[in-house]
């Protein structure tokens, strides 16, 4: 199995889950981010698109991408790489 980088993302339900980065990359001048969900230390199949910037003490804010026309423009972008 490849490596990948793990972020946590706190989802829906107030629970953190593990990610497996699979992509990064740029739209527009802001900073995304392709995802799989690792279930029992398996990454699962299907992506999710996530918008990330840099905090000020050196980490990462993950971001849920709320509006619909740019997550067709995220989810566009990231079918044609």
């Amino acid at each position: 199995m490849e490596e990948y980088e793990v972020i946590r993302i706190p989802v829906s339900d107030g629970t953190e889950k593990e990610f497996a980065i699979m992509d990064t990359f740029t739209v527009e001048e802001k900073h995304y981010m392709a995802v799989s969900l690792i279930e029992e230390d398996e990454i699962q199949e299907g992506v999710y698109l996530y918008r990330y910037r840099d905090a000020e003490d050196g980490d990462i804010v993950v971001e849920q991408i709320t509006e619909p026309a740019e997550y067709k423009r995220v989810s566009r972008a990231y079918e044609a790489r």
